[in-house]
């Protein structure tokens, strides 16, 4: 005698417009246009679709708007610039967020040095940087943070004075938090700071009233005259 067969419900997930149910193993992810996903009812498929950010205010409105204004500037270069940018990309691999050296393109190189150069109040040059051009540390840094509201940071850096630092700060944390991903940038200094800054009136605007016993990360970010970014130092401070 025949085993009697499963009936599978053909349901549409929640939420999901033009989701298509079928029967496979588990899987999800996205291939071209198509996503993959599965819920209590089975696997199905539907249509991709990217997330809308919001533009948002402050710093997020004013990359988001460097970073599109350097795209759309890329058209404008001559085939012999564009040119330039892909040699200069292809000689200078980066290191990417999980450590891998990889290569931009010619246009990704041109719009990340071109976005940080608006990000320091520098109008970016149609010219790629000069290839023996480096991104000169931070030696040293202190940072003392009190809950008066008085954020301290002393640093011995080695750079020009035509280069920057990039100052940026993580919302206050924990006394059991080691490390932050998400930072908010605070200011830019010349590239040759010597001893102090101070930036708690920046930070208790953006975060609020510091509290005793919190840690305030520090995030410093090396930048060179050609919009060329270094590695970044971070350190941590508690609040007294």
């Amino acid at each position: 005698m025949s085993k009697p067969q499963r009936t599978v419900a053909i349901t549409r997930p929640r939420n999901e417009r033009h989701a298509v149910k079928f029967l496979d193993v588990p899987q999800s992810g996205s291939i071209a246009g198509t996503t993959h996903s599965h819920n209590r009812a089975g696997q199905y498929t539907r249509n991709r679709r990217s997330p809308v950010q919001p533009v948002g205010t402050g710093r997020r409105a004013f990359i988001r708007s460097a970073f599109g204004a350097a795209s759309t500037a890329w058209s404008g270069l001559t085939s012999t610039q564009q040119a330039a940018w892909a040699t200069y990309a292809d000689g200078h691999p980066i290191v990417d967020s999980l450590g891998q050296s990889i290569k931009l393109t010619g246009h990704q190189m041109y719009v990340s040095i071109s976005t940080q150069l608006q990000n320091v109040g520098v109008t970016p040059t149609t010219a790629p940087p000069v290839s023996s051009a480096t991104v000169a540390p931070i030696v040293t840094v202190y940072t003392a943070v009190a809950s008066t509201g008085v954020v301290t940071i002393t640093m011995t850096a080695s750079a020009t004075a035509a280069d920057f630092i990039l100052v940026a700060f993580a919302r206050p944390q924990g006394s059991g938090r080691s490390q932050v991903s998400a930072y908010w940038q605070a200011d830019h200094l010349p590239g040759n700071s010597v001893g102090n800054a101070t930036e708690g009136t920046k930070v208790v605007a953006q975060f609020g009233a510091l509290v005793v016993g919190q840690r305030l990360f520090l995030k410093l970010t090396p930048v060179n005259q050609y919009g060329v970014t270094g590695t970044p130092l971070i350190k941590f401070a508690t609040v007294t």
